[in-house]
């Protein structure tokens, strides 16, 4: 799922608040949309609907149009380009990502670049789109193995995931057998690798490198993790569902065809076989 850097071409605009931008997304300007979004001078015109139904959270975490907005100006965010939500702090690319999920109807047999899913996770956090950060959540677990456990640890960090989904990684990290190796510390940074071999003497009755002590739980070990990390309690609420996730609704604008988007211009996606 590579960015596209699909924009349109066109002269730089400049709407009646002031908003600047360059043009208009290629993919993510769509007939039939009813909300407006400015990312780095790119303008996106998508469907509400999603946002609206999702989200606990985005309305809310958008910026007035300006400082001193009135309240009539606050409830019209996003209503066209004038008054566009504009966002500062999310790349195009991040955006395209996070819009995937909602026009590819059957995202659940398509896979996509694994590092996609961080953005989204992020942007599903941030947000507060349960459903599609569960999505996230279980697209990264089920190919957890396509990345090293310290450069998810990192991952997560650097997307902004719950601190909580931290606790199993460091978990394993510091209940294997062998001690992190030379290029593991260089990417953890020795302030965070100083609580892992905490953690792990904390974690064995003799220190060193022994396999735990016989009989140790996993909620004593997450427990311990909590504790020398400063982390949130990790429980079972936070598994995501293994079921299929998918958004989309019948006679809604979430097919790829009402959206106005053809579905040869999914981004960077490939079908693979739905399991039994």
């Amino acid at each position: 799922m590579a960015s596209t850097g699909a924009i349109s071409p066109s002269s730089s605009r400049r709407g009646g608040n002031g908003l600047r931008y360059v043009a208009h997304h290629e993919r993510y300007y769509l007939v039939g949309g009813d909300l407006f979004v400015l990312i780095d001078g790119v303008m996106f015109k998508i469907h509400s609907y999603f946002f609206k139904r999702e989200s606990r959270s985005f309305f809310d975490d958008a910026p007035p149009p300006t400082p001193s907005s009135s309240a009539t100006e606050v409830d019209d965010r996003g209503t066209c380009e004038d008054r566009a939500i504009q966002i500062l702090d999310v790349t195009v690319q991040e955006f395209e990502q996070f819009l995937w999920v909602f026009y590819n109807p059957l995202y659940s047999v398509y896979d996509a670049d694994i590092t996609a899913f961080f953005s989204i996770l992020k942007l599903a956090h941030r947000w507060d789109f349960p459903v599609v950060k569960d999505f996230a959540i279980r697209e990264l677990r089920r190919r957890e193995d396509e990345v090293p456990l310290v450069r998810r640890i990192r991952l997560y960090q650097e997307y902004d995931a719950p601190a909580e989904f931290l606790v199993p990684l460091y978990a394993e990290l510091c209940a294997r057998e062998w001690s992190p190796t030379d290029n593991e510390v260089e990417e953890l940074g020795y302030e965070q690798m100083y609580y892992v071999m905490k953690a792990r003497e904390t974690l064995r009755s003799t220190g060193g490198i022994s396999p735990l002590p016989s009989g140790m739980t996993q909620l004593e070990t997450f427990s311990t993790i909590e504790n020398v990390f400063g982390l949130p309690t990790y429980t079972t609420e936070h598994e995501p569902e293994i079921n299929d996730v998918n958004l989309s609704a019948e006679n809604e604008p979430s097919s790829v065809e009402q959206a106005g988007l053809p579905s040869s211009q999914q981004p960077g996606t490939r079908r693979r076989n739905r399991r039994s």
